[in-house]
């Protein structure tokens, strides 16, 4: 392993008094040299002022509005590319890892450089079983090769939460960074469909372990309509898809959901279907600018936004 790396974590927080002490404790006891940058994202409680007081040496950015995931992670990136970071990780603020999860999964991207992110196994928040979403989501439908390797399994991925991502200096100088037409939601599926097209692999080392400490929770409709048409932007940004065939998958979910809410007599679910399906359409302009500058190799755009 080189040494010494350069290595980053980038914690967005919000309102995350209930998680930010063992989130930090945790990464500070890595058996791997770190650097901690804390982007707090306007928060209304504690979380920011908690922070300076008791973890004077950390980086703390303080933004003025409520920047979403994307964009208040770009600003601890662009911090880390310019203090020249080999490797940058991606932390929720209620995500918690073990003292070698970092650096297992620094050692397996220095051996395969293709990797351009890593992921650990993703536990629930006590670790008595994985994460719900990364269990369906992840290992349940993205799985496209597994393999062993000096007793570890790796999950070759194409798409993995951004709950804790490890990140390579090349995949971030060649894939750029967060695209700033996403608030919350949709913005780790479209950074990684740019990740693929520009040749680098997605993996989960499996014997890196991270716990991820939400609540699962019944979403009432309204809602989970509201954040699925959120993820479908991601859909329209695919660079990897024609811009025709994403519009025509949209489209299908969009007039199957109207057939289903009509025969169910949910109208006001309807007209809100209705109303998030032609607000996407709306962002075509928007999204013909994106997929054409994520096209680019090498192309940092994103990292002033």
């Amino acid at each position: 392993m080189k040494s010494p790396l350069n290595i980053y974590v980038v914690i967005v927080t919000y309102n995350g008094m209930k998680w930010i002490n063992k989130c930090l404790q945790d990464v500070l006891q890595s058996d791997i040299k770190i650097n901690i940058i804390v982007v707090d994202n306007c928060s209304t409680d504690e979380t920011a002022a908690f922070v300076k007081v008791n973890y004077p040496d950390i980086d703390l950015v303080q933004t003025n509005e409520n920047l979403g995931f994307g964009r208040a992670n770009n600003i601890g990136i662009k911090r880390a590319i310019q203090n020249n970071a080999d490797y940058v990780f991606l932390l929720n603020q209620d995500g918690y890892v073990e003292k070698d999860t970092i650096s297992k999964l620094v050692s397996f991207q220095i051996d395969h450089p293709e990797y351009g992110v890593l992921s650990p196994q993703q536990k629930n928040g006590s670790g008595t079983g994985l994460d719900k979403k990364f269990k369906d989501i992840v290992l349940g439908q993205c799985i496209t090769d597994t393999y062993l390797e000096a007793g570890k399994t790796m999950h070759d991925v194409t798409f993995v939460m951004a709950a804790f991502w490890l990140i390579s200096a090349d995949c971030l100088m060649k894939v750029g960074v967060f695209d700033p037409i996403f608030f919350h939601y949709g913005e780790d599926g479209d950074y990684l469909s740019r990740v693929r097209f520009h040749g680098f692999k997605i993996g989960v080392v499996m014997d890196s372990i991270a716990y991820h400490d939400r609540q699962e929770r019944v979403v009432p409709e309204m809602q989970q309509l509201k954040s699925f048409y959120a993820s479908q932007l991601a859909s329209l940004t695919n660079i990897n898809r024609s811009l025709a065939f994403c519009l025509g998958k949209v489209s299908y979910f969009y007039l199957k959901f109207s057939s289903s809410q009509i025969a169910k007599l949910k109208f006001s679910l309807l007209k809100e279907n209705t109303r998030l399906f032609f607000n996407l359409l709306s962002k075509t302009g928007q999204i013909l600018k994106s997929r054409n500058t994520n096209k680019q190799v090498e192309s940092y755009e994103y990292l002033d936004a």
